[in-house]
């Protein structure tokens, strides 16, 4: 167990979507240092605490956890709320972690995935008067419970066209850690954008996919990811999406090892292979300065990377706003107002519900966030923007205008489907 206790002290994208680098801005500004609607300009004066509960990989996975954690720390020093954790180290250590937290008494309690539903929800109904959230949680209509929820696909269909505009070898592929339904999300939107891409550009380009594994574990498998990704680059693949966890921190160094043996030194010419990151901004890993000389002073890392860019999925966010609406006296107010919170979801345009989940339903307490607010979609290419084309530009200009306005639609598809 892990606790802390509070304190009270309180580039950009290609220039073609300008627009949305300026929504996500004002947005992240917004929700982190914003006052809810309806409150007073100063936090309460009761304390607050928060208890995270991470999902098998754990911290230091460069991604989805480490995000999470970087919400809780955010509240920490903004809200003054005192924290406290536990890390699982397999599926079995739910339940008791999650008792641990009610016994610490804590005002919110996070979990940190999705396959923590089964616990979320027996935890919640035995303990009424507790509050709950869950990242990437399918726990609807529970009042105690508010689901963090994020248009994966949106993002992941931005990149899939990037990766189309960028190939030279006409070969892409995508890794996903587990075969499971989040994960088939990814890879439903990823296929999406790179069909509309090849589509757009009158490209034949050939699609590459594997899933690391059918359990949990291979979200922290690197060795696998290693290994998968060295057959896929030798399928011919040059630019690899990883969701994959951990897993993929592996791909990634399949990626840099090849680059490297292919004599590519980090130089004004691209290198052979792309990777392109997930969840958190992983696009340092590719620098000289990380992969071969192992800095962690984020203020060495130069361009070029061989990261081509990150699909971003902001966590810390997600985990950051809820803490703040328990603060605020805000909660009931996220789980009662689904046509503001998660519109997607009231209208009914979300299959989630029925025996086989795929029935649209109306549900209440989730709290969505997206490519409106800046909270999926391609990093800034702070390492890569020389390697841009004025093609790769206008793809993700026209996919981005296009979803924003709904002339393109990506499916938000839970299964899994054929390449």
């Amino acid at each position: 167990m892990h606790t802390r206790k509070g304190i009270s002290t309180t580039v950009g994208i290609a220039i073609v979507i300008v627009l949305l680098a300026v929504a996500a801005v004002a947005y992240y500004l917004v929700a982190m240092t914003g006052t809810p609607a309806g409150s007073t300009s100063s936090a309460p004066k009761k304390k607050y605490s928060i208890g995270v509960v991470f999902d098998v990989g754990g911290l230091g996975d460069r991604g989805f956890n480490d995000l999470a954690y970087q919400g809780m720390m955010e509240a920490n020093q903004t809200l003054g709320v005192d924290y406290t954790y536990e890390v699982a180290a397999t599926t079995s250590d739910f339940p008791s972690l999650f008792n641990a937290m009610i016994a610490k008494n804590v005002s919110l309690i996070v979990g940190v995935g999705f396959d923590m539903d089964q616990v979320v929800n027996q935890t919640a109904h035995a303990n009424p008067n507790r509050l709950f959230a869950q990242v990437d949680g399918d726990i609807y209509n529970v009042p105690n419970v508010v689901a963090i929820k994020y248009q994966e696909h949106i993002g992941s269909a931005i990149v899939g066209a990037l990766a189309v505009a960028m190939t030279k070898t006409d070969k892409i592929a995508f890794l996903g850690g587990v075969s499971t339904g989040i994960i088939y999300k990814f890879w439903n939107g990823w296929k999406a954008g790179a069909v509309w891409a090849s589509n757009y550009l009158h490209k034949n380009v050939t699609l590459i996919k594997q899933y690391a594994g059918s359990t949990f574990n291979y979200f922290d498998e690197p060795s696998a990811g290693s290994q998968i990704g060295q057959t896929m680059i030798a399928q011919g693949a040059d630019i690899i999406f990883t969701a994959a966890g951990g897993t993929g921190i592996g791909t990634f160094d399949a990626i840099g090892k090849y680059d490297q043996q292919q004599g590519w030194n980090w130089t004004s010419t691209a290198p052979p292979v792309f990777a392109i990151g997930v969840d958190a901004n992983q696009d340092y890993y590719g620098t000289y300065q990380f992969f071969v000389q192992h800095s962690n002073s984020t203020a060495s890392y130069k361009a070029p990377s061989f990261v081509l860019t990150s699909e971003i999925k902001k966590v810390d966010l997600g985990v950051f706003n809820v803490m703040k609406a328990v603060v605020y006296g805000n909660f009931s107010n996220i789980w009662n107002n689904p046509s503001t919170y998660a519109p997607s979801f009231y209208n009914g345009q979300t299959q989630l519900c029925g025996p086989d989940g795929d029935a649209p339903c109306y549900v209440r307490g989730v709290y969505l966030l997206g490519l409106a607010q800046g909270a999926v979609g391609p990093t800034p290419f702070a390492y890569t923007s020389q390697y841009l084309s004025p093609t790769a530009n206008n793809v993700m200009k026209q996919i981005t205008q296009g979803i924003l306005n709904g002339t393109i639609n990506i499916p938000e598809d839970y299964n899994d489907s054929p390449v």
